[in-house]
């Protein structure tokens, strides 16, 4: 209808947004129409006003529906040049998770040459509580979401897994504060991994990670892992903000 009109102009819009006259002009709807739609696309969150209040830019609510409903194989096409990357760097696997309703699965992954076997399967569920991926996800959702992913068992898959509410909270504010999560040995046995959130606009729902067997991964600084991470996360930050084509 005309208020999905309005939205899409908004949507294919640049990032800096529209004036409510670049709005009409590209609508070709009369003022008082516009002025109720652009009302009606407010109340729900589809579009917000920029910080100087005169240009309309996509609603948070909108780029979370955006990003939740990317087809995954989109976001493997995306992800493949930045995950070879860092199988290059590591000779580790490199995985993206992504945040499915209220679970985070794997969606994509790379393995190095001289690996047989991976602890990453794609549609994999990642738990909340032992693994690194899902932990770099569910750390920036909102209090209502985590209790009730947090009303499940926290099942021990190993004696490290952490198996209480409160445990878990702490792990995920002390992601919040270092921008990266850690599995050491806490949902296979032997293996350890690192993820570090994708923030986009709207929220995180994806995560990059570096899983291997602890033995060789303790080798490396964790400092060194972490930082090739974040570089990860922001060139796919980019890339799934439609910033940088896919080659």
């Amino acid at each position: 209808g005309l208020k999905g009109q309005v939205r899409e102009n908004v949507t294919a819009a640049s990032p800096d947004g529209l004036t409510f006259a670049e709005i009409m002009r590209k609508t070709g709807l009369p003022q008082g129409t516009v002025h109720r739609l652009i009302a009606a696309l407010l109340r729900v969150g589809y579009i917000e006003p920029s910080q100087n209040r005169k240009i309309y830019v996509l609603g948070h609510r909108l780029l979370r529906l955006l990003h939740l409903r990317t087809p995954r194989e989109v976001i493997v096409e995306l992800a493949r040049p930045v995950l070879e990357g860092l199988v290059e760097r590591f000779a580790e696997t490199a995985f993206v998770a992504k945040l499915e309703s209220e679970d985070v699965e794997s969606i994509a992954m790379v393995l190095p040459d001289s690996e047989r076997h991976s602890y990453v399967q794609p549609g994999r569920v990642m738990p909340l509580h032992a693994a690194a991926s899902a932990k770099a996800i569910f750390a920036f959702q909102d209090e209502d979401f985590l209790s009730r992913v947090l009303s499940r068992p926290l099942t021990a898959f190993t004696p490290k897994s952490t198996t209480t509410k409160k445990q878990v909270l702490a792990e995920l504010a002390r992601v919040r504060k270092t921008g990266y999560a850690a599995c050491l040995d806490e949902l296979d046995p032997g293996v350890s991994s690192y993820a570090c959130p994708i923030h986009v606009a709207g929220g995180v729902f994806h995560s990059v990670g570096l899983v291997g067997v602890s033995q060789r991964l303790e080798r490396v600084p964790t400092a060194t892992i972490v930082a090739a991470l974040r570089e990860a996360a922001q060139a796919l930050r980019d890339r799934l903000s439609g910033q940088t084509p896919a080659p």
